[in-house]
């Protein structure tokens, strides 16, 4: 799992859960707080009504119910004395009867009366319940019981509105905790993927690139800048190992000239006998394939030490038939046929040199690792902005396996035969150099028994 999906889910889950918590919170407390209300409006209802009953008592002498009813209208109220016994009673009390609660906390109590014997809105014929409770209050110098009561359903459906109101707000909240969070890893990350892709970008033939920093000074930033630091170190180590390779290849052309040079003029003398001439010829090609290698080696290391090229306009076509007349003799030898589909007329702006250059390693591949008797096919396309190149032989093909692997530096399929081939596995690592410094690709096709194509 992507640490962007790991943090967006651990966020939500953190943010479901205070959520949920929140949830059960305010839903208890939106069940409990009206009933908390209720008491307080009931408790201050009943001590006014000691404060009217006190009036009415002293000023009158007695209770008198119609003003005690205009004062408990919408109220369920009955009143005790002292020795409980009743002294008032309102309209409401006498049409439903209420048990005497003990003293404490008020106390639901269900009724058959509809909600709207109360209220006057639609809908509201529902049987309703009361709240009520009993205070006892002073009146007159003495002490009065007051059970009070009033409906109630309105506000339990209120609260518990409230409170799926609360709730879907905090479960929104969530969704948006989520979306929030997922952008946020995203942008957080965004940095990381962009080291990620270039890091894979950087190779062996790439790493003089390096990864740009964005200076803000934190863990990404660092991680940039050892990453940076590593491809240097990688960078350096390559690059004094191909200097290496070419400082050596070019200390050793010279004395292996001179060598080779040396064994073709003994070569000349007659007097020779047989077996030091065999034993001389064997040198000779031996020293003949060293050559060729370290010509290769040599060619390799300033390929990959430069990127510089020397650009002129020329002709693909000219050229290609110049490189393939130089090798007529080689495949007159080998009795190969040679077919040429060129396209007229391809002007290109690259390096000469180096173009001629992988252009005869192509062909030479393709003589050298082909059949006595088959046939050597050169084609060129011109493709929109770009020209293209084919080489197929009908030799032996190359395994599949092989082929990831036919451009790396020393391989060879077929150690032995390359052996007498005198190949060292380097023609087609210099050829793909040479094309990815044009911009180009380079590609093989084959099977094993069939064509190879490059």
């Amino acid at each position: 799992m992507r640490i962007r999906t790991r943090t967006t889910l651990w966020v939500s889950l953190a943010g479901l859960a205070s959520t949920a918590v929140l949830s059960l919170i305010v839903f208890f407390w939106g069940l409990e707080t009206p009933y908390e209300f209720l008491d307080q409006e009931l408790e201050i209802r009943a001590r006014n009504v000691g404060v009217e009953l006190t009036r009415e008592l002293t000023e009158r002498g007695g209770v008198v119910g119609a003003d005690l009813e205009r004062f408990t209208r919408l109220y369920w109220v009955r009143i005790y004395d002292e020795r409980r016994q009743l002294v008032f009673a309102s309209a409401l009390a006498g049409e439903i009867d209420l048990p005497l609660p003990t003293e404490g906390r008020g106390h639901l109590v269900p009724t058959n009366l509809a909600l709207n014997r109360f209220y006057d809105e639609e809908g509201t014929d529902e049987p309703t319940s009361f709240w009520h409770r009993a205070f006892r209050v002073p009146v007159a110098g003495t002490t009065y019981l007051v059970h009070v009561a009033r409906p109630v359903e309105s506000l339990v459906w209120e609260s518990v509105e409230a409170a799926t109101v609360i709730g879907s707000a905090l479960l929104a909240s969530v969704l948006l905790l989520v979306v929030v969070s997922y952008l946020v890893a995203g942008r957080i990350l965004g940095p990381v993927r962009e080291i990620n892709r270039l890091a894979r970008e950087i190779n062996e033939n790439t790493l003089a690139r390096r990864i740009q920093l964005v200076a803000n000074g934190d863990e990404i930033d660092e991680l940039a800048a050892s990453l940076n630091q590593m491809f240097d170190r990688l960078h350096t180590s390559f690059r004094r190992q191909k200097e290496f390779v070419a400082n050596a290849s070019h200390e050793l052309k010279t004395p292996i000239t001179l060598l080779r040079l040396s064994l073709e003029e003994t070569l000349q003398d007659e007097r020779l006998p047989v077996e030091v001439q065999e034993r001389l010829l064997a040198q000779e090609r031996a020293l003949s394939r060293m050559q060729q290698l370290v010509k290769n080696l040599l060619d390799l290391s300033r390929l990959e030490l430069t990127e510089r090229l020397e650009r002129t306009t020329f002709c693909l076509h000219a050229l290609l038939r110049l490189v393939l007349d130089e090798f007529q003799v080689l495949l007159d030898e080998r009795r190969l046929t040679l077919h040429a589909d060129l396209a007229d007329a391809l002007p290109i702006q690259a390096d000469r040199e180096k173009i001629q250059r992988a252009l005869i390693n192509l062909i030479d591949n393709a003589i050298r690792y082909n059949v006595p008797g088959g046939s050597v096919t050169c084609r060129t396309f011109q493709e929109a902005t770009r020209v293209r190149v084919t080489i197929t032989n009908t030799g032996p093909g190359i395994a599949a396996a092989d082929q990831v692997r036919i451009f790396d530096q020393f391989f060879r399929c077929e150690k032995s035969r390359a052996s007498e081939h005198g190949g060292a596995g380097l023609g087609l690592t210099i050829v793909q150099r040479i094309v990815e410094l044009h911009g180009g690709r380079l590609t093989i096709d084959s099977t094993p028994a069939g064509p190879t194509c490059l």
